[in-house]
């Protein structure tokens, strides 16, 4: 009943929020620009206090920062910002202050893990720029990033995490393709993201509703984290946008098997080792070896799940 709950009203919101005047009227006044005039030169990572730690003596611990190096070496004249936990709060106050309910699921919950999974559609929203995790490596400058064919169109770059082909499935993934979110690149305003927010927000509330339960006493698990906030809801709303682009897309298995960029919209979709090398399925280079389409590695240390609010 949930899962239905969540799509029809994913949908409507979908709708709602795509209206043709508003679309059309965006494209009219970016249509003469490319990504490199659109696109801020901004790098965001995020990291929030751990629930059981004092947010007035929390330090961050700098070795698990050691991966954010590589960020600024590469792209020097880019800005950095590491958003903690005032950082969120100005952001939700000064962007978002109009949603009761997202100013009280920045209050109340205390999974770090969904509260990043929020945080990075919020601030893509309204800034832009790339958004990575602290545990990924950036291997190749950001600039690089968009294909010359496609700066004209690109408004957002995204990658592949898992793609099934004709494996098996994984347990916790989407089933047949899943795009990762631990890195994202996109020109602000970009109605993916006022999707995601309105998705999240939306399925979280529905969720405590049904569990007859609080955001500050929700307890998830780490698989309820990846379909409410995480990259399988990432997915979700992906492939809605990607749609409204090209009706004629059915199902996510149309997209598996990509071996160059694909630009659909203006969404660019990146090959498995685009940001997903260094797996062991979905035909991720894994040799030991750097290809030369991958421009990030994640080295899967998420500490969300040891919240004690995660399972």
């Amino acid at each position: 009943m949930l899962a239905a709950l969540f799509h029809s009203t994913f949908y409507y919101h979908i709708g709602r929020l795509t209206e043709p005047t508003i679309h059309e009227q965006t494209n009219q006044q970016i249509a003469t620009q490319d990504w490199r005039s659109l696109f801020p030169r901004k790098i965001w990572q995020v990291y929030l206090t751990p629930p059981k730690a004092n947010k007035n003596s929390f330090e961050v611990d700098s070795k698990q920062l050691s991966d954010s190096a590589s960020w600024l070496a590469h792209n020097r004249d880019y800005g950095y910002t590491l958003v903690g936990d005032d950082g969120a709060e100005t952001l939700v106050h000064q962007h978002f202050a109009k949603n009761a309910t997202l100013l009280r699921i920045f209050k109340e919950l205390k999974n770090t893990g969904m509260k990043a999974d929020l945080l990075r559609y919020m601030i893509l929203s309204v800034k832009g720029g790339v958004y990575s995790d602290i545990d990924t490596i950036n291997l190749k400058p950001i600039d690089s990033w968009v294909p010359e064919i496609y700066q004209k169109d690109a408004r957002v770059v995204l990658g592949v995490e898992f793609d099934r082909l004709n494996g098996s499935n994984w347990g916790e993934v989407h089933p047949d393709m899943q795009f990762c979110q631990w890195t994202i690149a996109a020109t602000p305003g970009h109605p993916l993201f006022s999707y995601m927010v309105d998705w999240v927000v939306t399925a979280l509330e529905m969720f405590t509703a049904e569990r007859e339960t609080t955001f500050s006493e929700l307890h998830v698990s780490s698989a309820e984290v990846m379909k409410l906030t995480g990259p399988s809801a990432w997915t979700d709303g992906v492939f809605a946008q990607l749609q409204q682009y090209e009706p004629d897309l059915r199902s996510l298995s149309d997209l598996s098997g990509l071996t160059e960029p694909r630009l659909v919209g203006d969404i660019l979709i990146l090959p498995i080792d685009g940001f997903g090398m260094g797996q062991a399925h979905s035909n991720s280079t894994n040799d030991g070896s750097i290809p030369n389409d991958a421009f990030v590695q994640h080295n899967f240390r998420g500490s969300w799940r040891h919240d004690k609010r995660s399972n």
